[in-house]
């Protein structure tokens, strides 16, 4: 299975990549949370930093998704992204005010918002590793995955197993 594009779809990849957007928005949360909060700004505002941070974490994941993948991932950043946008409206379920209601429109709205902006963090993620092209393990970056996730060229000696003369 040295090709990455027989590779099937990964259910762990799916849920790492959950994991990373959460992760990668407490991080920008916290960086940037104490920035504007003791500021006076709008409500509005506070919305749409929260949208920001929201997509921003999920380009983030899907391109760390995309370098840290052992093959071509892009579906599971991107399926990984609609579950955390549909967790975020099922939490609405304990809300009390009526904005934040569930909706399927909602739902089906901001999750397609967020599977293609992790989508394309997980494309920009592989073009960055050398894993997308016309001959990806020709490429410098493509060498290194290859290295790193222990893939078949033989002809490319390993720093932790060959002695390089």
């Amino acid at each position: 299975m040295a090709d990455p594009n027989e590779r099937p779809f990964s259910s762990a990849w799916t849920i790492l990549s959950l994991v990373l957007f959460l992760a990668v928005e407490l991080v920008i949360g916290n960086w940037l949370g104490p920035l504007i909060a003791g500021a006076y700004v709008s409500p509005m505002f506070h919305y749409q930093v929260q949208m920001l941070l929201h997509l921003g974490a999920l380009y983030l994941g899907g391109l760390g998704v995309g370098v840290l993948s052992p093959g071509r991932r892009l579906l599971e950043p991107a399926v990984g992204a609609f579950l955390s946008v549909l967790v975020v409206f099922l939490m609405s379920f304990f809300m009390p005010t009526w904005f934040f209601t569930f909706d399927l429109t909602k739902v089906l709205v901001g999750g397609g918002i967020g599977f293609f902006v992790a989508l394309l963090g997980a494309w920009h993620g592989e073009k960055l590793m050398g894993n997308l092209g016309d001959n990806p393990k020709q490429t410098t970056r493509g060498k290194l995955r290859a290295a790193m996730w222990e893939e078949d060229l033989s002809s490319l000696p390993r720093i932790d197993r060959d002695r390089i003369d």
